[in-house]
């Protein structure tokens, strides 16, 4: 509008800012009880506030009905789909065939190798050195009506993930046997650092 004075190195803010486009002003002044429509563009509000991601992992692999010794590998090697750069702040064993049974979670950065599920429980120590991030215990569980859950106190658990996925390698500590359909999981809350 004439009379008014452009922002510029000079005078940083402009005197107002009204409503309108390039064809239509107000003059309706924006101020503290009329402020800027604003469209809010991109990830939802809640995901750039609390920058928390949450997956659970299906431990597959297992057969049914097979008795598994203290210290076997449990399942296969499990990918996670996480943040590349995080923080895992809460850690979950969901256990739908209510066994109870001590568990050590072994997480990497890259695929390594593993014994075959039902077989001792082994890990290199050239995968140690390199890709291991950190292993959550689960010990002491909760009962719901035919399940339980145990948490881990392992956490918080920084970590990199260059390829955007962490791999988990499940050791039970006492006798499972997992009936079908009944396999176990790991819930993992993550706080999200950055994608890049």
């Amino acid at each position: 509008n004439e009379g008014d004075i452009p922002a510029n190195q000079d005078n940083p803010l402009p005197i107002a800012i009204y409503w309108g486009d390039d064809e239509t002003v107000s003059p309706e002044v924006v101020n503290k009880d009329r402020g800027l429509p604003v469209q809010v563009v991109g990830p939802s509000m809640a995901d750039v506030s609390g920058r928390l991601y949450k997956v659970y992992a299906e431990i597959t692999g297992i057969a049914a009905a097979d008795a598994l010794d203290a210290n076997d590998q449990m399942g296969g090697l499990i990918q996670i789909a996480v943040p590349k750069n995080g923080c895992i702040v809460d850690a979950r064993f969901v256990d739908i065939d209510f066994e109870g049974i001590a568990k050590e979670c072994w997480l990497f950065d890259s695929i390594v190798g593993v014994a075959a599920s039902d077989a001792a429980f082994s890990i290199s120590d050239e995968d140690l050195r390199g890709a291991h991030v950190g292993t959550l215990t689960f010990s002491t569980f909760l009962t719901a009506t035919a399940s339980e859950v145990s948490r881990s106190g392992d956490t918080p658990l920084w970590y990199t993930a260059p390829q955007g996925y962490l791999y988990m390698a499940v050791k039970t500590l006492g006798v499972d046997n997992i009936a079908a359909g009944k396999n176990p999981g790991v819930k993992l809350t993550i706080e999200r650092y950055s994608d890049k």
